[in-house]
Formats: structure tokens, sequence, C-alpha cells
């Protein structure tokens, strides 16, 4: 008879390590299916973020070439338009600053 509850009492505690090492590898696979998701996220969003980093270096190289063509115009043409009798408008910004920047563009 003993023999008997020992054998039942044994299946059960063998039942319950069971069910508790099942439930801790599930909540673990769990964790690290989390961690890939939020991992594969973070890589999205770095590659998108280099995708614009190259997009703003294209612009600000584009922006810089068109301020420079800008300025050789304004230089160019209001010597030009002053030789012709045309009223040239003062310009809002000192003319000093684009001799400055083309200086240090050079």
């Amino acid at each position: 008879m003993y023999w008997w509850i020992i054998t039942v009492l044994c299946i059960c505690g063998a039942l319950m390590v069971q069910y508790l090492c099942s439930s801790k590898i599930l909540r673990m696979k769990q964790a690290i299916s989390i961690k890939n998701m939020a991992l594969r996220d973070v890589r999205s969003e770095g590659d998108r973020l280099d995708e614009q980093e190259l997009e703003l270096k294209s612009s600000q190289t584009s922006l810089t070439q068109g301020i420079r063509r800008l300025r050789q115009d304004i230089k160019s043409l209001g010597p030009r338009l002053k030789e012709q009798g045309l009223e040239v408008p003062e310009p809002e910004f000192p003319l000093s600053e684009l001799e400055d920047d083309d200086l240090a563009a050079a």
C-alpha cells in the first residue's frame, strides 16, 4: 500500500517539476523573442537614419553649391547693372561676407 502512495507522490512531484521548468522555459523564449523584435526595430531605425543622413548630406551639398552660384551671380551682376545705368538695390547683408566666405571656401 505504501508503495502505491510513494509512486503516486513521485509522479505528482515529477509532473510539478516539469510544469515549473516548462513555464520558465516559455518565459525565457518570450523574453528572447521580445528582445529579438526590439533588435530588429533598432536595426531598421538605424538603416532609416543612415538613409536620412545621406539625403541630408546630398541636400547640404546641393544647397552649398546653389549658395556659391548665387554669390558669384551677385558679385558679377552688381557691377554690370551699374555700368548699364540700372538701379541696383543695396543688399540686406554686407557684400564683404561674400568675399570672406569665398576665401574660407578656397
